[in-house]
């Protein structure tokens, strides 16, 4: 793996107990590798949603006692029964009676199937967040609880450097949006009737969690219409989870 000059790590600490042998760290550069039986440091690549690279992992909570009895349970009954079925071939038993016999083995090997694939549903999560604002919350001071939106300085979504982040109040980050060159480029397009063929969308990750927060606290919906600007559809739509389901409201 490629070191870089002055990049430092930090293991990443989740608020959730996991099972998954295996270890994660970022760094101030906007890398993340991981540690596990087959890794050794390896740099995970990510994906990007909406111009931003974000890093999607799942793990597994710790199973029940209660649970582990029951699988323990069916396993032991699955390894008796095929056992006795053994026996019962070598002794020369009648087909119908091993027929029987298979047909509970089988029975008994299905339920211990769904149970472990119940077992393992009910124990998955699956984190995700976002590479900019893990890198903020490992790197960055939080000025205060109001500051909930980490932005790029340079207007630059993949430009994950500590040193191009800077943790922001929305209304901060919305000033701050007006002097992104594309926001420039676009109020310029709008005001010589030139519009850009591109269809970019006027919501960005960091407005969508601002706007669920304040769906969450329950502001009015012609408030949230004037102050992102967009229509009323859009907003039901997020809030039924049909678009920017992926995104987390602001804490």
């Amino acid at each position: 793996m490629t070191e870089y000059i002055g990049e430092q790590w930090k293991t990443i600490e989740f608020n959730f107990e996991y099972t998954n042998e295996a270890r994660f760290e970022i760094s101030n550069y906007g890398r993340i590798r991981s540690f596990h039986k087959t890794s050794n440091g390896n740099v995970l690549k990510g994906s990007t949603i909406n111009g931003y690279k974000i890093i999607r992992l799942k793990f597994f909570t710790p199973r029940e006692k209660e649970v582990q009895a029951q699988l323990t349970y069916l396993q032991e009954q699955v390894q008796k029964l095929s056992k006795h079925l053994t026996q019962m071939k070598k002794n020369g038993v009648s087909k119908e009676s091993i027929t029987e016999t298979q047909a509970v083995l089988e029975t008994v090997k299905e339920s211990l199937k769904k149970k472990f694939a119940a077992d393992t549903k009910s124990r998955t999560i699956n984190w995700h967040s976002l590479i900019h604002r893990l890198v903020a919350e490992h790197f960055l001071v939080k000025p205060t609880e109001a500051h909930t939106i980490v932005a790029h300085l340079d207007h630059e979504k993949n430009n994950n450097k500590e040193s191009n982040l800077k943790w922001m109040t929305p209304e901060e980050n919305y000033q701050h949006q007006q002097t992104s060159p594309y926001v420039i480029k676009e109020k310029q397009e709008k005001r010589t009737g030139n519009k850009s063929k591109s269809k970019a969308t006027k919501l960005t990750v960091t407005k969508v969690m601002l706007l669920k927060k304040m769906l969450n606290q329950g502001k009015p919906m012609k408030e949230l219409v004037r102050f992102f600007k967009v229509t009323e559809t859009q907003i039901i739509r997020i809030k039924r989870g049909e678009n920017w389901k992926e995104v987390e409201p602001a804490p």
